[in-house]
Formats: C-alpha cells, structure tokens, sequence
C-alpha cells in the first residue's frame, strides 16, 4: 500500500512491526468498540499517562507519526471539526472518518485518503498483541481472548477448549548461556504450533518455555486427539535432537468449556491446576482431568 504525502512538518512512521506498546491497543479498542470513540480516547488518556499519547493516537488513524506537540495540535482541531461535522450532517459519524476528511480537506496532509483504512490499524494492532520472536500471541492478552470466545460460546452454546503447555527445562538452557539454543527452540516450538493449529485457533507464547492455544468449537475429545499431535510433533522434531542433550520435557494442561468452567477466571485456573498436575505426573504427560 503506497502512502502518498505532501510536504509538511512530519515524517512516515516506522515499521508496524517494530511497535510495541500498550497505549496503542487500548486506543484501537476505544475506537473500534466504542459508539463515543472520543470520549473513550478521553479515558484511555486518563488511564495510561503516556507523554507519547497524541503522537500515537494519530498514527493509529493516519499511518504518519508526527511529533507530540503537532499531535496534540491537531487532534484538539479535529475534535472542533467532528463536532461541527456531527452538528451538520445530523447524526453520528465515526471518529476515523473525520480524520480522513480532515486529513484530506483542511490540511492536504494526504494526497490519497484511501490510505487511512483499517488494514493499516489491524496491522499495528497485530504488532501489539503478536510477540516478536516467534508471532505467536502475548501471553498477557491470553485472558482477553479468553473472555471473547467465552462469551461467543455462550451465545452459540458451542464448546471451546483450552491447552496450556511447557517445554521444562527449555528455561534453563537460556540462563546458563546457551541463549542462540534455546532461542532456536522456541522457535521451532512456536513454527510447530502455527503450521499445526486450525486458522481459527489462537496461539500464545507466555514466556520462554510456556505457550497455550485456545481451540473455538472443540470439545475435550478433539483437545485432546490436537494435544496428542502436537506432543508427538513436538518431540519428534524438537525433543529428540535438543530435548535429548538438554534433558527437556514437555508438560500439557487441557479443560473445555464448560464442563471444566463457566467463567474465564475458573477456566483459566483449571487449565493451569491440569499443566502443573502434568508436570508432577511425569515426562510429556497430557492431564485433562483435575
């Protein structure tokens, strides 16, 4: 997607997969799940107290990072546009199709206004919640998507299923030096984990050892016969080179919703009871009953 600019007092932004940062995602989520985006920006500014706010609050709409002064500059004009805007249409419209139009009309900052769309925030988005290592998912948001496949389940009384897993050892070998070996390792875990999983499974890595996969629409039997799979795949390929030198071991949790859970904290909780009663059961052991 080629970005066309006119010559002003600002600079393209870096690669998307080069941010990181938590402001970023709890502005894409008060703008894309929000019917009053700007006052859910107002509270996102509140609550994360970042110097940068503004600077990344436009680039999440526009693509273009601009410093922190302009920034502010700017969107406090942009508010006054969508006001007057709102005032004269009659009806609502959606903060991002202000700024376009702003961006566009009043300052001619773009030359092409297709370039603001939601690939580009889905792509920083994804740069957020994606760890950089490996693509896989942060084990931070792990109870987020959670919490949204529960409640997708509820509506469509559909079963989802819940696998938590741990290379043990995998951890040591990255403190005593050897950290290009267990780099390679996760690695490979992870590459296993994505070309293994269905398209609509999710993925995530937890830290350097840990990693857990929510199965939509998947009983306990389908967990389990996926776990099997994915242990066998795992050792064959990882285990049996590495695991062997290293003396490694993998550990899996498995619980469904919702005979194992009902809510996502009860969930989350019996999954991690079934991983830890795996690890003390003995080398690649899969618990499903706690």
């Amino acid at each position: 997607m080629k970005v066309f600019l006119s010559n002003h007092n600002y600079y393209k932004s870096p690669l998307v997969t080069e941010t990181e940062d938590r402001t970023i995602l709890e502005l894409y989520k008060a703008i894309f799940s929000s019917s009053d985006q700007i006052k859910e920006i107002h509270n996102v500014r509140k609550k994360v107290k970042d110097n940068k706010f503004f600077q990344k609050l436009l680039f999440l709409l526009t693509g273009i990072q601009f410093d922190e002064e302009l920034s502010e500059a700017l969107w406090n004009e942009i508010e006054k546009y969508h006001k007057d805007m709102v005032s004269s249409i009659g009806r609502n419209i959606h903060i991002s199709a202000t700024v376009v139009d702003y961006m566009f009309r009043v300052k001619n900052y773009l030359r092409n206004p297709s370039v603001v769309d939601l690939v580009l925030t889905e792509k920083i988005k994804n740069s957020v919640l994606q760890d950089f290592i490996t693509g896989l998912y942060r084990g931070s948001y792990f109870e987020d998507f959670v919490k949204r496949e529960l409640n997708r389940s509820q509506r469509h009384n559909h079963f989802f299923s819940i696998i938590l897993f741990q290379v043990n050892g995998l951890e040591s070998i990255s403190l005593s030096g050897n950290t290009n070996i267990a780099i390679k390792i996760l690695v490979d875990v992870s590459t296993i984990v994505k070309n293994s999983k269905r398209a609509e499974d999710i993925a995530f890595k937890f830290s350097v050892s840990k990693f857990g996969i929510i199965l939509p629409e998947t009983n306990k039997k389908g967990a389990l016969l996926f776990a099997r799979r994915l242990l066998s795949e795992i050792s064959s390929s990882v285990m049996s080179t590495s695991g062997l030198i290293f003396g490694l071991f993998l550990s899996m949790g498995i619980q469904t919703y919702p005979e194992d859970g009902k809510d996502v904290q009860s969930i989350i909780s019996n999954v991690e009871k079934a991983l830890y009663k795996s690890k003390i059961s003995g080398h690649n052991r899969i618990i499903y009953e706690i």
